[in-house]
Parts: C-alpha cells; structure tokens; sequence
C-alpha cells in the first residue's frame, strides 16, 4: 500500500471516531442536523479508509455488497451534508430573528423537519442517482468503490445541482443569521442567559455558523469537481446510456491517471478537513445548542 494512502487511512479512522464524540450533546438537546453531520463526516471515513485497505494492492472484485453500500452511502452522503448544513442555517436565522419567542414552539416540527432532510432525504436522493446509474459501480485500485454516474444533462439535474441548491441555501441563510446576530446580538445572549432552555451561546452561534459555511463550501467544490471529472469527456445524450448493472468499470494502476487520482485524494481530503474542523470547533467545548 502507498504511503499516502496508509496515511489517510489512519487519520480517516482517526477522525471518524473524533467527529463523534460530541454528538451525545448534540443529541442529548435535540440538535439532529449538527448529529448528522458528524454521523455523516464518521461514515464517509470509515468507508474511505477500508476501501484503501481492501483495494490496497489490486483492483480485482472481492466484496462486491460492500461496494453496493458504500457507494450509496457516498452518494446519499453529497445531499444529506449540505441538507444538514441547510437546517443548522435555518434554525440559527430563527432563533436570532425571533428570539424571544419560547424554544419550545417550534422545537418539535423542527425536529422532525431535521431527520427528514437530514437522513430520508438522501435515501430519496440515492435512489434518483440510479436513473443515471450506468452500472453497478466504478473500482479504483488503492481507492476502492465509487458511485458511477452517466455524463448527461439529466445527471446534472438529478444530481449535482440538488447539493449545490442546498448549499446556497446554507449560505443564504447563514448570512441572514449573521445579519440578525449583529443586529440583535445582545438582545439575542442576554434572552438566552435568562431560558434554561436554551444553552446557546454567542460563542456557539458563531461558531456554529462558521462551520455551516465552511462545510457548504467543501460540498460546492465537490459537487463541481465531481461534475467537472464527469463531463470532462463530454456531455452524451441520455438516450445513449446503456443500464447494465452487472457490470464494473475497474481502474488499475496503469489506467488512472495524474487527474483521476487528483480528483479522488481531494475528495478523500476534503471530507477529512471538514471532519477535522468539526471536531476541532465544537468537540472541546460545553456548550450546545
């Protein structure tokens, strides 16, 4: 195995347990989006790092089920990290704007608006990829398993433009957040100094705009890298794709390119920084939202 990719494997693991340790608090005071970020981060970790392991040396089909979840969890992970992101935007610019209303008024529908956008969703978004699912799955030797996605029109539709919508939805509303925050910041911390309710912070609204932000940003680069690696041999009609999902398209050594495996570290790398800021923001501190 390559030196680089032991690396990232041990960090990958690493990370994935790191980015749960604050996740009971999280859950603990009903934050599902800021749980399923970091439940996400862990997952796409773990994968990245035992496909390594497993296709250290070849590209031969070993664990072809393992394959079929991974790449599904990959796919299902490029919606549901913006989606979360999206939802931690949207409650920070409510309670900033509204901040004297009870948290308890709109805490349940809140809810449950987060664990549908944050993990039905996705399940939604996967099975839409496989209209434009050519085959089972693409093999990278020293990589392992990757999604396969038809170079279309409709793929860009179907899947590339949901994750960027949400992301410029993050935004928007982080910065509407942010916006209410200046404006009513210390209105904002002395209401929830006085809810026992509440145990946000201006300390934790800041930071946990930031790192909505930050994470909408490395989704909008994946998706345009993804896009762009996709397409870079051109846009086909959709008529032309031909659904065969016995077959794998395996990429050896000698057949991947200085670009492919660009492509593949940068988003190896990519879902490790995100993990390592999360982790590093809200891990060593108290206090939840």
């Amino acid at each position: 195995m390559p030196a680089l990719q032991a690396s990232l494997s041990a960090f990958s693991f690493l990370l994935a347990a790191l980015v749960l340790t604050p996740l009971t608090c999280y859950f603990r005071v009903s934050n599902i989006a800021a749980v399923a970020v970091g439940g996400w981060l862990s997952v796409v970790n773990v994968i990245y790092a035992v496909d390594a392991l497993i296709w250290a040396g070849d590209a031969s089909i070993k664990v072809p089920l393992w394959c079929d979840i991974s790449s599904s969890f990959i796919t299902a992970s490029h919606f549901a990290l913006p989606a979360a992101c999206l939802c931690i935007c949207i409650h920070l610019e409510r309670l900033a704007s509204f901040s004297h209303m009870s948290v308890f008024v709109t805490k349940r529908p809140r809810i449950l608006f987060e664990y549908t956008t944050c993990f039905a969703l996705p399940i939604v978004y996967t099975a839409t990829h496989l209209v434009v699912q050519p085959r089972r799955f693409d093999l990278y030797e020293g990589f392992g398993c990757r999604p396969a996605t038809f170079p279309s029109v409709a793929s860009i539709f179907l899947v590339w433009v949901p994750p960027m919508i949400l992301s410029i939805g993050a935004v928007g509303y982080a910065t509407a957040a942010a916006w209410h925050f200046l404006v009513q910041g210390v209105q904002f911390s002395r209401d929830n100094e006085r809810s026992s309710a509440s145990s946000l912070t201006c300390n934790m609204y800041v930071r946990l705009v930031g790192m909505a932000v930050v994470q909408v940003l490395f989704s909008i680069i994946t998706a345009a890298l993804g896009m762009w690696y996709t397409l870079s041999s051109g846009v086909l009609p959709f008529s032309k794709m031909s659904r065969n999902f016995d077959e794998v398209l395996i990429w050896d050594s000698g057949a991947i390119t200085g670009t492919v495996r660009a492509v593949l570290l940068v988003e190896w790398i990519g879902v490790m920084v995100q993990s390592a800021l999360f982790f590093g923001l809200f891990a060593l501190r108290k206090d939840f939202i």
